[in-house]
């Protein structure tokens, strides 16, 4: 009887094998047209290299500040256009926009050279399928004393495509200055909300 049960576990090995080899080769085959079930990890920030950044403009000249969302090549060019004429500043990463969207912010014209901005988080509401980009713009405390220049604050980042409804919401918060005597000021923050689609 152990020999009968010997036997056919020999006989289903070289099945069970083909049968895997057969599986395997019809995957690769089809890769491409089968579509197996990807785990969502919403949406993803994908942090662009240079960039946060400060761009020096000319005296007397104003800027817009900027909230976009990117969704073409050409929509970048222009806006990095915008923001440097002379042609500074460019990305260095190549961006797929079949895959990805850039979410580009730029702040008016400020003089104070410890004044940034970034794109902290993104938020989703699932159910009114919609995302909400936290915008951190961050000055320096009143009582400081900074170097001042003319530029505008930019930051560019991509993040996976979406057919969502995109808003911005700009968090403003003071950073306290590193020189000793002017210590005594405490963090303020404040927060202000602009939609923008």
């Amino acid at each position: 009887m152990t020999n009968k049960k010997q036997f056919i576990y020999i006989s289903l090995l070289p099945l069970v094998t083909i049968i895997i080899l057969i599986l395997g080769a019809g995957y690769f085959l089809l890769a491409d047209e089968i579509k197996l079930p990807k785990f969502n990890k919403g949406t993803q920030i994908r942090r662009l290299e240079n960039f946060p950044t400060i761009v020096y403009t000319e005296e007397g000249k104003t800027y817009e500040k900027q909230r976009k969302v990117l969704k073409s090549e050409q929509e970048l060019n222009e806006f990095l256009n915008y923001i440097d004429p002379a042609g500074l500043v460019a990305l260095k990463e190549t961006i797929d926009f079949d895959k990805e969207y850039v979410i580009a912010v730029s702040t008016e014209v400020e003089d104070p050279e410890t004044h940034k901005v970034k794109v902290k988080k993104v938020y989703e509401d699932k159910n009114m399928k919609s995302l909400l980009i936290a915008v951190q713009e961050t000055f320096p405390s009143d009582n400081c004393t900074v170097e001042t220049s003319p530029h505008i604050a930019v930051d560019i980042v991509a993040i996976n495509k979406t057919d969502w409804d995109i808003g911005f919401d700009r968090i403003k918060t003071e950073e306290p200055c590193d020189n000793n005597e002017d210590e005594g000021s405490n963090d303020e923050q404040s927060s202000s909300s602009e939609n923008t689609n």
